[in-house]
């Protein structure tokens, strides 16, 4: 078996997707939607990132003993942040929601001591499902064990239908990818587990590392990206400032090649 990586894997996972939103859209069928659920938790008092690393070590070894290698798991702790954050976030991968639920039922039905290993570590307040799509993908390169991830809760413009908007992201994709960006950007459409969002949709992007983030930063700000965003994208869409982690790949999916 081969492991396929964070980048590789999510990226794979949506390659019937193709490179852009709107390249999928017109095919008959649609875009491909895969997966991703969240959770956002907090260490329990006198726990902290050792404890949460032996509930992981536990988690996979018994995912192996199920030969569970359908499920990219990933820890993020906060890097750039505002009052209101938590301690550990965490992010799941399964190629279809079919694979996914079967996860969520063996492990409810077997895993009852993995989740008491969790539980002694973490309190998790919240837990998501998102719809997600890939924008743009990175370039080729080896896949990380750790990675930077930041997410920006964006909104419609009244007047701006989601064509609108994929259209405007596949120009600006087509931009990065000539200037060199080293971001791999997808958009997460809530499913299950909220209620009151604010938002149409989650922008999420990812880097190697802080000096890759920090080069598109300087791209952006200071290379005419900034200009170039405002003329493809105008006022379509209003993001709130993004939250930076640090993420931890702590799962891969494997495949047979």
């Amino acid at each position: 078996m081969k492991k396929t990586g964070m980048f590789v894997a999510a990226m794979t996972l949506v390659s019937g997707f193709g490179s852009t939103v709107v390249l999928a859209e017109e095919e008959e069928k649609g875009p491909t939607i895969v997966p991703v659920e969240t959770y956002t938790c907090n260490y329990n008092e006198g726990m902290g990132p050792a404890n949460l690393d032996a509930a992981v070590d536990g988690w996979n070894a018994w995912m192996d003993e199920q030969g569970a290698h359908n499920y990219l798991a990933i820890t993020m702790t906060p890097f750039y942040y505002g009052a209101e954050t938590f301690d550990v976030g965490w992010l799941g991968v399964s190629p279809t929601a079919e694979e996914m639920g079967a996860g969520a039922d063996e492990y409810a039905a077997k895993g009852g001591e993995q989740e008491a290993a969790f539980a002694r570590a973490l309190t998790c307040d919240t837990h998501s499902n998102f719809a997600t799509m890939v924008v743009k993908e990175p370039p080729e390169r080896a896949s990380p064990d750790s990675l930077v991830i930041s997410f920006s809760d964006c909104t419609v413009a009244d007047g701006t239908t989601m064509d609108d908007v994929f259209a405007g992201l596949e120009n600006w994709t087509a931009y990065q990818t000539e200037t060199g960006y080293m971001n791999g950007t997808w958009v997460f459409f809530p499913a299950y587990g909220g209620g009151n969002e604010d938002f149409d949709f989650k922008m999420v992007s990812a880097w190697d590392s802080h000096a890759e983030r920090g080069r598109d930063y300087d791209l952006y700000a200071n290379a005419g990206g900034y200009q170039k965003r405002r003329e493809i994208m105008g006022n379509m869409l209003d993001c709130n400032v993004s939250r930076v982690y640090d993420g931890k790949v702590r799962r891969d999916i494997e495949d047979d090649k």
